[in-house]
């Protein structure tokens, strides 16, 4: 059950960056870029934290021999209805917040990457992955009433983005 509060996602990251720097190891850099005038959403706060997480063990998995990793906001303002091409549907225009995890490992090819949000999907062998992971976070995304996608090219590296309806009245 999501228990929903309007919360700043700069707060979330930068108070999970500890435990994010344990999680993903000595060999990976971990780098924030925080939006400054970033907007409010509303979620629940125990789930972005799991989202969070899960997208930072699975980018830590993919840089086997180290890397960045890199968790961004920013404000995505839409006067119209915009589209992605790894997103089934458009997203309707408003006031978004955008969190993104980027990584520089070694990426997915094009089949691999549409079926990341499945559930038990993996690219990991059976001991160190369930392929559950990712199929959480976008049932936590969709539930918070956001959109979820990959960016990602065979040896390019991988970027997630979590696009997050913005709250502008904050009563």
């Amino acid at each position: 059950v999501l228990v929903p509060q309007v919360l700043d996602l700069n707060v979330t990251v930068l108070s999970l960056e500890h435990m994010l720097g344990r999680v993903i190891g000595e060999d990976v850099q971990f780098v924030s870029s925080l939006a400054p005038d970033l907007m409010r959403v509303k979620v629940d706060p125990g789930q972005i934290e799991q989202v969070l997480l899960n997208l930072a063990i699975n980018a830590r998995d993919a840089m086997v021999e180290g890397g960045t990793l890199e968790v961004a906001t920013a404000n995505f303002l839409l006067s119209d209805p915009w589209s992605h091409a790894s997103l089934p549907v458009s997203v309707p225009g408003g006031d978004w917040v955008l969190l993104s995890v980027l990584d520089t490992g070694t990426g997915m090819d094009p089949e691999t990457a549409a079926q990341a949000f499945e559930p038990f999907f993996t690219t990991k062998d059976a001991s160190r992955g369930s392929g559950l992971g990712l199929s959480m976070v976008y049932g936590i995304v969709k539930q918070s009433g956001g959109y979820i996608w990959i960016d990602t090219a065979p040896g390019a590296g991988t970027a997630v983005h979590v696009l997050l309806p913005a709250v502008l009245d904050q009563t």
